[in-house]
């Protein structure tokens, strides 16, 4: 049935997605915390993490941006880093940007 086929599907992407974050390097395990709330920002910032991974991943503005790569992950780090750090935008610059449409879609190839 239909509906059979669209629930596995969802259900394994999302199995997917929390697979990679456990088992990936994103620690989705660890207990940091004993403080409830402070787990739940720390769950919700992981995802924020892993969806912008993937869109840097798979997304064709990056591939754009860097059509040759940045090498390793603790570089792109670096470079995201220093980027947020040295970027500076007026009230101005930042309306003009965000009035711009832009699309992201992901690379099938």
């Amino acid at each position: 049935m239909l509906a059979n086929q669209g629930g596995r599907l969802r259900r394994k992407s999302e199995n997917e997605g929390f697979n990679v974050q456990q088992h990936g390097g994103y620690a989705l395990a660890h207990a940091y915390t004993q403080n409830p709330t402070a787990a739940k920002v720390f769950c919700f910032l992981l995802q924020i993490a892993h969806l912008l991974s993937q869109l840097m991943a798979y997304g064709s503005l990056f591939r754009q941006a860097f059509p040759k790569g940045v090498g390793s992950a603790k570089n792109l780090a670096f470079r995201l880093l220093e980027a947020w750090r040295n970027l500076r935008l007026t009230p101005a610059e930042y309306l003009t940007l965000s009035a711009g449409r832009f699309q992201i879609r992901f690379d099938t190839s």
